[in-house]
């Protein structure tokens, strides 16, 4: 008996770190040296234009996905994308949106962002 709750608790923690699948397209060759911990990265969803005075260059794709039924909610992909983009060395995620496709007893949640880099300043 104790076998089995221990074969169960293990078969539980392998699935809870599979939560979520990501996927990062690069769009440049470029590379970026990562973030620290730290830096915060701001998430624009694709409804707000970021200032045209701010050039920036977008460097990839990010998406994340995963189950409501494992602790996945909106709040978390956004994490995991902020992770993705530090590590990427981006600024800032814009264009982003979160879809909610639900089931009968689950719903899946999909993020989508592209992550950008600032550029110099624009000069006059």
């Amino acid at each position: 008996m104790r076998m089995k709750i221990l074969l169960l608790g293990l078969m539980v923690l392998g699935m809870a770190g599979c939560a979520t699948s990501s996927r990062y397209d690069n769009y440049t060759d470029q590379r970026f040296p990562p973030k620290d911990q730290y830096y915060v990265v701001n998430v624009y969803p694709e409804t707000q234009a970021l200032p045209a005075a701010n050039p920036y260059y977008v460097i990839g794709k990010v998406s994340i996905e995963g189950y409501a039924s494992y602790g996945v909610s909106p709040e978390t992909l956004a994490n995991q994308a902020r992770s993705i983009a530090r590590k990427r060395g981006a600024d800032a995620i814009i264009n982003s949106r979160t879809e909610i496709i639900r089931y009968w007893h689950d719903a899946l949640l999909r993020f989508r962002g592209e992550l950008i880099v600032y550029g110099p300043p624009a000069t006059k």
